[in-house]
């Protein structure tokens, strides 16, 4: 008897030199939720950016929300790669939204317990999605502003936390949740949860050998894709990040 044939998988092109080329599929499978884990400085809001910039400027819709930087900040950020981030918000092609947390978890958490999982979940989607808006792809920036706010709520937290991955799941956007950790994290969030939960890993290291620092990246765990499994090169140039998939760094 003939094998079933497996159905081809769909996947995302971030358009980012050189990284897509890290997967055997060519790209991000769609519909993944992926973590960008990394230290501060390595990249990881430059890396999202630049997706959503690549993707928009195909008219794919985008949507950045941010809970640490103002709207004016994300956007002259990305003006200084040169792009046109302007004329996306204004395609409707991106959109970018800045959130605080303390509200969101005011709207949530007063909520817990009195009522099933569902509403929940039904309180998620005007926050984060506006209705009339599909994106393709969502980033959020970032997932540890949120925890800092939920310190003294660890249970509230994991609730909100499985529904927001449900809801993630629910749209079949691409989405990117940037934690903040170590230079060189053994752990690649705050709590643990989330990269249990999460499809994929993405590292940005920002590693000291003597007197200078190099920027590394590292696929560590993407659901539906083989990818290499080595830490690779990339730089951070005027137009933005280019990764270099044959030259291996090596971290202690």
């Amino acid at each position: 008897m003939e094998e079933p044939r497996k159905a081809p998988i769909e996947v995302l092109k971030t358009g980012i030199p050189g990284f897509d080329e890290l997967f055997y599929t060519g790209g991000i499978p769609k519909g993944n939720i992926v973590i960008v884990a990394g230290g501060a400085g390595t990249g990881k809001s430059t890396f999202c950016r630049q997706i959503c910039n690549n993707l928009a400027s195909q008219g794919k819709k985008c949507m950045y929300v941010s809970f640490e930087e103002s709207v004016s900040k994300i956007e002259k950020s990305m003006l200084s790669f040169g792009w046109d981030v302007k004329r996306y918000e204004r395609e409707g092609t991106l959109l970018i939204q800045k959130m605080d947390p303390l509200d969101i978890l005011r709207m949530k958490f007063g909520s817990l317990g009195s009522g099933p999982a569902t509403e929940i979940t039904a309180k998620v989607e005007p926050l984060v999605i506006p209705k009339g808006f599909n994106p393709e792809v969502i980033v959020v920036d970032s997932l540890t502003a949120v925890i800092a706010t939920t310190i003294s709520k660890e249970k509230n937290y994991r609730l909100y936390l499985h529904q927001l991955f449900n809801f993630f799941e629910e749209t079949g956007a691409t989405s990117f949740l940037i934690t903040e950790t170590e230079q060189v994290p053994t752990r690649y969030s705050t709590t643990g949860i989330e990269e249990f939960l999460a499809d994929g890993i993405i590292v940005l290291y920002n590693v000291k050998k003597g007197n200078v620092r190099e920027n590394a990246l590292e696929v560590l765990k993407m659901r539906y894709a083989k990818h290499q499994k080595r830490i690779v090169h990339f730089e951070i140039t005027d137009n933005g990040i280019v990764v270099h998939p044959d030259r291996q760094v090596f971290i202690d």
